[in-house]
């Protein structure tokens, strides 16, 4: 069995499994051309540039039709979020360390993906 990179406690530097394969949580920010306002899980303070990224990538997709391979925000040279302080409700919950955090690790690790820079 493989075994797991060892984190710092409370640190998910370096890592970034959790981002790799789940398509993109930031798509609850997009706008649908049918709103007539932006949409109402968009944080007001979002800056404009990263609203138009999402806005171009996402629009008109729900969540489950983005790619999958990684979130549009996760950054693969730093394995981090470049976006962190913006990052939606569903990523603030992800508990690091818990089993679901382990089981995306094991799983990264299961198919040769390192998890430390």
């Amino acid at each position: 069995m493989n075994e797991l990179p060892i984190l710092p406690p409370a640190s998910c530097d370096g890592c970034g499994a959790c981002c790799l394969g789940i398509g993109s949580p930031i798509l609850v920010y997009a706008s649908r051309p049918d709103y007539a306002e932006p949409h109402p899980f968009r944080p007001p303070e979002l800056p404009r540039e990263l609203a138009d990224e999402i806005d171009f990538h996402f629009s008109g997709l729900l969540r489950g039709q983005e790619p999958q391979e990684s979130c549009l925000w996760f950054d693969h040279a730093t394995r981090a979020c470049r976006h962190y302080e913006f990052r939606p409700q569903v990523c603030r919950d992800y508990e690091l360390g818990g089993r679901a955090c382990l089981q995306r690790r094991r799983d990264a690790v299961a198919e040769g993906i390192s998890l430390l820079k």
